[in-house]
């Protein structure tokens, strides 16, 4: 693996550059065969970064990357952060929880849990959950007050 592209498509994706770091990302998959162990994690990342520069195609890649990952967290923090990038919160929360399931110490994961998934009380309490009224209040309210964005799950 190229660890000298690899730190940069990092140090590009903390800086917010995504088109550099889906260059630098892309460079480094390019240059790993399909069975290495970090073949995955780089997927990911080029996923994540192409969604960044509204690519859609990434999220696809992403969901490729993770249906194939059986040790590393951070490629199920990745897919997240492209769900949650792509509006598709319940499979951001999904992602977030499988990926605690395989790599139970990942404290990135756990914190970008306790992000996405704080569940507040409903606003028609003798109401179900699921009735039309909360869920619309729910959104419009958690909306309004708490922004997250993809780089606050991430750093």
């Amino acid at each position: 693996m190229n660890d000298e592209m690899y730190k940069k498509g990092l140090q590009a994706l903390e800086d917010r550059d995504y088109n550099a770091a889906a260059r630098d990302f892309e460079v480094v998959l390019n240059d790993l065969d399909e069975h290495d162990e970090y073949y995955n994690k780089v997927a990911s990342y080029v996923g994540l970064a192409q969604v960044l520069i509204s690519n859609r195609n990434g999220l696809l890649i992403c969901r490729d990357a993770a249906s194939n990952e059986v040790l590393d967290g951070t490629v199920f923090l990745n897919l997240a952060c492209a769900e949650w990038q792509c509006h598709n919160r319940k499979r951001a929360i999904d992602a977030i929880r499988r990926g605690c399931k395989i790599d139970t110490e990942d404290m990135r994961l756990q914190r970008a849990g306790a992000i996405l998934d704080n569940r507040k009380r409903s606003i028609f309490q003798y109401l179900p959950r699921t009735h039309s009224l909360n869920r619309f209040f729910g959104r419009l309210f958690r909306q309004s007050s708490d922004y997250v964005d993809v780089h606050s799950l991430l750093y």
